[in-house]
């Protein structure tokens, strides 16, 4: 029979405060996820903390827990799947004086569980059983999820997933060559209740900004994301949708923290949202104020960060696995990405080859089309292959090195990310309440 615990409800103030995951198995990367929707700053300790290093973290430690690890957490949460390494964090966790949660039996001896959460309208609903039945508060969370989010109210919501939460293999089947794009975007603009639309469709991410009155479930069921898991894919509103894009402006959510490209694909997305008519008022005026907050931000975090676009980065890893001297390199695809890495080998024995176009002997190719399914599907042996498309340019069997692949080679230093963020939602933080400010003057 489960323990019941008598709980006591609050809502505590994370404002980038420092929490710490021990594990990162599905209910850790579940953990992880819910910390940074609510601002909070993460330290991932695990032995497969390599895969977190997409997860946003400001620190991953690929390493099994330490005494020390729970030193300065604002809380704790034991996520292994063992259950005496949990209790171990639990018992350290008490020594230095930090709550702590266990993910597993231990969850009664602990400080703390997190409820089933709902933000929709405004609002946050929690809903806890005191740990009756999690099945039960699953089923109470989905259920005033879609009240709240199916209620005849306008308002701003972003529905997307990222290389953060959706490995590169699995994300790839979410992105869409230019054209389908549209396609998908004229039948969202279709929808009932909806008065404008974004599409932000880049290398690491997929996502729609919709200003009207819509059901949520409908613009999943239009994006197939009704087949993710939950902690798949992420819907934000209000406060949190604003925080959230303005740091995807800033560069501080890509793939290579604080890139510029996006700030340009940001636009781009607006533009053809206008050149379409469903850009509305309102929402330009929301992405008004993305803009103009993201730009403080990068003045905020100005030279903190090792700057590389993805172009960089990838002549970085060529340079550090062949000889450039000598080294034949194609580039396949002369749009943005591929012309870029062109002209950062100039010098060097580069071709530039088109789609449709049969490939030269080579040692090293670098993939970067736009295209719907892949179009290198044989592997040669001996050949470095880097695939910078998305949707992936080259089959599985080909062995490429991918985006995510490339992304945690060059991942930035974690003390200057770590600053970096907080600087970020401090500027973030004062941009809204000077908005909420300035909409009661206008009341």
């Amino acid at each position: 029979m489960r323990p019941i615990r008598n709980t006591l409800p609050v809502n505590l103030i994370a404002d980038a405060r420092p929490a710490l995951v021990v594990g990162y198995g599905k209910v850790g990367q579940r953990k992880v996820k819910f910390l940074r929707e609510c601002g909070v700053r993460v330290r991932i300790v695990s032995p497969d903390a390599a895969e977190a290093a997409g997860a946003g973290a400001a620190e991953c430690l690929c390493r099994a827990f330490a005494p020390g690890d729970c030193k300065g957490a604002f809380v704790v949460f034991a996520c292994t799947d063992d259950k005496h390494v949990n209790r171990a964090v639990l018992e350290e966790a008490r020594r230095e004086g930090v709550p702590c949660c266990c993910a597993d039996l231990n969850w009664a001896e602990g400080d703390f569980t997190t409820p089933a959460v709902v933000r929709a309208g405004g609002a946050t609903v929690a809903i806890s059983t005191n740990g009756a039945s999690c099945a039960n508060a699953k089923a109470l969370r989905h259920a005033i999820g879609e009240f709240l989010l199916s209620r005849d109210e306008e308002r701003i919501l972003v529905l997307g997933t990222t290389d953060q939460i959706l490995p590169a293999d699995r994300r790839a089947a979410y992105h869409l060559p230019p054209e389908a794009r549209r396609e998908m975007a004229q039948l969202l603009y279709g929808m009932k209740g909806v008065e404008g639309l974004v599409v932000l469709n880049t290398c690491n991410r997929v996502e729609v900004v919709v200003h009207g009155s819509v059901a949520i479930a409908s613009v999943k069921r239009l994006m197939r994301f009704h087949r993710l898991s939950e902690n798949e894919y992420f819907v934000l509103e209000g406060d949190a949708a604003l925080r959230h894009l303005v740091k995807v402006t800033a560069g501080l959510e890509s793939a290579w923290a604080g890139e510029f490209h996006v700030v340009s694909q940001v636009k781009e997305a607006l533009e053809a949202s206008a050149a379409a008519d469903m850009l509305s008022g309102r929402l330009k005026g929301f992405f008004d104020d993305v803009l103009r907050i993201s730009r403080d931000v990068r003045h905020a975090i100005g030279g903190l960060l090792d700057v590389k676009e993805v172009e960089a980065s990838a002549v970085d890893y060529l340079a550090a696995h062949l000889d450039l001297t000598s080294a034949r390199i194609v580039v396949l695809g002369s749009g943005a990405v591929g012309s870029a890495v062109a002209r950062l080998l100039e010098g060097r024995h580069v071709t530039v080859v088109h789609h449709g176009e049969a490939l030269p002997p080579c040692d090293a190719l670098v993939c970067a089309l736009s295209a719907a399914a892949p179009v290198v599907n044989e592997a040669v042996p001996g050949r470095l292959v880097l695939d910078l498309g998305m949707p992936p340019n080259c089959s599985p069997s080909v062995g490429a090195v991918s985006l995510d692949d490339l992304k945690n080679w060059r991942r930035a230093e974690t003390g200057a990310l770590d600053e970096a963020l907080k600087r970020a939602e401090a500027v973030i933080a004062a941009a809204i309440v000077e908005r909420e400010e300035q909409e009661n003057e206008n009341v």
